[in-house]
């Protein structure tokens, strides 16, 4: 596994804000979120939960309880985007999108850390 998946994802959450798809954007969101948050638990050999509370739970572990809040808070919405009547508007879908991008970079900024301490920096 690696972030490319996670990273494509992301782009497609941005794709589908752009194009006023704003469920799509907040779910795909919250999966690139999940993927790279499995990334990091693949690369400490952790094994990877299937419920999504847990791995939220796992990842802020090892990240902080703020990632495991911010990744269950996306969960959250993405249910709310994929199963309830509701639609999710524009407004919401940039500050859900906004704080999936935080989120996003700050797992990426640790796998980054991560591989270059396994490296020896080089």
């Amino acid at each position: 596994m690696s972030l490319r998946k996670a990273l494509s994802l992301m782009r497609q959450a941005e794709a589908d804000l752009e194009a006023g798809c704003y469920d799509k954007a907040v779910s795909s969101a919250y999966f690139a979120c999940r993927m790279a948050a499995e990334q990091v638990l693949v690369e400490l050999r952790a094994p990877i939960p299937r419920r999504d509370d847990k791995l939220a739970n796992s990842v802020g572990n090892v990240l902080g309880r703020r990632v495991a809040e911010e990744l269950k808070l996306l969960y959250s919405w993405r249910i709310q985007a994929d199963y309830y009547d509701t639609e999710v508007d524009r407004g919401s879908a940039v500050l859900i999108l906004d704080r999936a991008r935080a989120l996003f970079s700050r797992l990426e900024e640790w796998l980054r850390e991560h591989a270059e301490r396994a490296t020896g920096g080089q």
